[in-house]
């Protein structure tokens, strides 16, 4: 732990909400909103809170605006504000469902002047030429973004920190999924598409097409008369005679999770119960 260098790094605690047991009745001014806060924004990193462009730079610039205050040239880092992997599906998107659009990319690319430096008989020329052509596809596709989120953080000035936070709060939670614990995971066996979120929240399961805003299906706690893993990274979920499976690396978290709501669920009931 020795080190001069070392002891003059601060020391940092992170807190994370494992779940969400109540998104509703959380007072606006204290800590816990403030973990609510961070956790929606983690969501939004992570790719699970899907929004058109022009909310998720709104969203951008509100978080900006909440950590540095007034623009600032210097401060903007777009992969901590933006879910970045979201323009990489896109870019991917694009090639794989369109070869025009790829090949019209690959004839601007070579006429650039990248063209005389491939015309080495490189067995892999190809690749080459498709890794660079991607790779500035995505520059353009992040300039833009990032001019975007820029135009949006301006027109924040004068704003404080806590009216950032809650009008980023109110567009996330205008979201049906706000409040749940997603988890990507790859269906099995159950008749879904094959990539999948599964969202846990304090009345039960969703699935949802992974990228959409509405979920295929809801299964309340009362519904589920199973659930577990039978195998190594396969999850089980069992709603009257029907059985779900599901191919995921986050098998535990996703057993603890439920089993916290359930408890939870469950001794309120008790409670209530007892009280009458």
């Amino acid at each position: 732990m020795g080190g001069e260098n070392q002891e003059q790094i601060p020391w940092q605690l992170y807190f994370k909400l494992y779940c969400f047991l109540d998104v509703e009745n959380v007072p606006k001014h204290g800590v816990e909103f403030v973990f609510m806060f961070e956790q929606a924004h983690e969501c939004l990193i992570s790719g699970h809170f899907p929004a058109p462009e022009d909310t998720l730079q709104l969203l951008a610039a509100l978080r900006l605006q909440y950590m540095y205050g007034d623009y600032t040239k210097s401060s903007l880092n777009l992969q901590e504000v933006y879910p970045v992997s979201r323009l990489r599906a896109k870019i991917f998107q694009s090639t794989k469902s369109n070869s025009q659009t790829l090949e019209k990319r690959r004839t601007s690319f070579l006429e650039g002047t990248l063209r005389l430096n491939l015309r080495t008989g490189s067995t892999r020329k190809q690749k080459m030429e498709e890794e660079q052509m991607l790779e500035m596809w995505m520059k353009e596709e992040m300039s833009a973004m990032r001019t975007g989120v820029v135009d949006k953080w301006l027109r924040l000035q004068g704003m404080i920190q806590q009216q950032a936070m809650l009008r980023y709060m109110d567009i996330v939670m205008e979201w049906s999924g706000y409040g749940c614990t997603f988890f990507d995971v790859e269906c099995k066996e159950g008749g879904f598409p094959s990539e999948l979120w599964l969202a846990v929240s304090s009345g039960g399961v969703s699935i949802y097409k992974r990228g959409a805003a509405r979920p295929l299906e809801c299964f309340s706690f009362e519904k589920i008369a199973a659930f577990g893993a039978p195998l190594p990274n396969t999850y089980r979920l069992t709603v009257g005679g029907r059985e779900m499976f599901f191919e995921t690396a986050q098998v535990a978290e996703i057993t603890k999770i439920m089993k916290a709501h359930v408890k939870r669920r469950y001794s309120t009931k008790a409670a209530t119960a007892a009280r009458t």
